[in-house]
């Protein structure tokens, strides 16, 4: 017996559906409303305050460390530079790009050092999350007032330090500690920083500054020789390249870092600290230049007197627009000399002079290379053997050979470049003319090869 459902539990089952959605709708909590502070951002004569917001996402821990971020930042932003007319920061007046980039960095490191704030608030927008932060003014007042004389104390024992190195001579050590003074304060390059200082009221920071000025202006790189002559192809030996350094009220400056630049190529061992009499030698391997001079200029290492006295990149900064003492020494260049001995024959016939021996001298006139008419009043002697040979005979053409070679060495019989010449032949009626068609051949290659790698064997060291 068929069954057929009856059409009121129908209307009964979508009464009770339809109340089912309506309690889940009502227990839904309703958004807050939007914050006065959120509306129109308050101030106040007592506090900082900080307002920031992020954008909701699945990791609610994360949009809501970045919503406090961001009010830290505001708050920090809030917190006014004030650069006074007797900072260390005010100096640099002229230079808007070491400011700006001065008082971002401050911030930055305000944001991250505040203490003592407080939530006052937080809400949830549709998509976003918002957070209220507050800092009491006296508060951080207080906390900055107890930092800032904490470092001015590290600042004001590195300044001594500095002072008591320089009155001993140690000059290196001085400039060290003044480095070392600068980093305790630099949160603080906007302020005036008044201290009492031996007896006597300064200004630290311009006070320190003005003391690594001095210091550095005190010094002087004395060359002890002004000028050295050397030919192409040879080094200079450190005997030569000798500088002093000396400090006005002292002497003589030992263990002081010094740093060469060379104009023609960078130098390998170019760093060397001061012996005791004040001298650092430097030496040049191989002078390669085709001018007639180069300059060996030294100065101070402050590379290694910032190495070893701070790894903030805004006091380097800084440091490195003080004007460092310098010394140099200029290296005249002499071109080597040579000597021709020329032996050329072709077919029987001496050729005088040689086809080769005319391209050395043009090559040679085109370097600035000196010729001597003596092989003993030479730096170089080069030496041309050639002759021609004939190899085989057809019925019409004359087939001929060159060979030989080209040496160089020095007076004393040391060889420098040797090139045995062959693989060059001539074709012609006539032997002579075939002869000299095997020259032509030898001659372009001497002039395009053989004098380039004579050029290079005799820079070698």
């Amino acid at each position: 017996m068929s069954k057929s459902l009856n059409p009121f539990f129908f209307l009964v089952f979508a009464l009770v559906l339809s109340g089912c959605f309506s309690t889940r709708k009502a227990q839904q909590p309703p958004q807050s409303p939007k914050p006065e502070w959120v509306q129109s951002r308050p101030t106040s004569p007592l506090y900082y305050y900080g307002i920031g917001a992020a954008r909701k996402t699945a990791d609610v821990s994360q949009y809501q460390q970045a919503a406090r971020q961001s009010a830290l930042a505001d708050m920090a932003g809030e917190i006014s530079i004030n650069i006074s007319s007797n900072s260390l920061l005010h100096a640099f007046e002229s230079n808007l790009s070491y400011r700006e980039d001065f008082t971002s960095i401050i911030r930055a490191q305000t944001q991250q050092e505040l203490e003592g704030y407080e939530m006052m608030d937080s809400w949830d927008s549709a998509d976003s999350y918002w957070v209220f932060y507050r800092l009491s003014k006296s508060h951080y007042q207080q906390l900055k007032e107890q930092k800032k004389s904490n470092a001015v104390a590290r600042s004001l024992d590195f300044f001594s330090g500095g002072i008591n190195a320089c009155d001993a001579g140690n000059i290196r050590q001085a400039l060290v500690q003044l480095v070392k003074a600068l980093e305790p304060i630099k949160p603080y390059f906007s302020e005036p920083l008044p201290v009492e200082f031996r007896g006597a009221q300064i200004y630290l920071g311009n006070e320190v500054y003005k003391e690594l000025s001095a210091t550095l202006s005190g010094l002087e790189i004395v060359p002890l020789q002004g000028e050295v002559s050397v030919k192409t192809g040879k080094g200079i030996d450190a005997s030569s390249l000798r500088f002093q350094s000396r400090f006005r009220t002292i002497g003589n400056v030992a263990d002081l870092p010094l740093i060469v630049t060379y104009s023609e190529k960078p130098l390998r061992n170019n760093r060397k600290r001061t012996d005791r009499n004040g001298i650092a030698s430097f030496e040049v391997d191989m002078v390669r230049s085709a001018k007639s001079h180069e300059t060996l200029l030294a100065t101070v290492d402050m590379d290694e007197i910032l190495n070893e006295g701070t790894t903030d990149p805004m006091i380097r900064r800084l440091v490195s627009r003080l004007s460092l003492p310098e010394g140099s020494i200029r290296i005249n260049i002499a071109k080597p000399t040579f000597a021709i001995v020329d032996s050329e024959v072709n077919m029987g016939e001496a050729l005088n002079p040689g086809p080769l021996y005319n391209v050395f001298i043009k090559k040679a006139m085109e370097m600035g290379y000196v010729i001597k008419d003596k092989p003993a009043d030479a730096d170089y002697i080069v030496h041309i053997n050639t002759l021609t040979r004939s190899f085989g005979k057809g019925d019409t053409y004359k087939n001929v050979a060159l060979e030989g070679h080209i040496k160089v060495e020095t007076p004393e019989g040391k060889r420098v470049y040797y090139k045995a010449l062959e693989g060059f032949s001539g074709r012609h009626y006539s032997e002579r003319e075939a002869g000299l068609e095997a020259i032509k051949e030898a001659q372009r290659r001497f002039e395009v090869t053989y004098f380039r790698e004579i050029c290079e064997a005799i820079s070698k060291p």
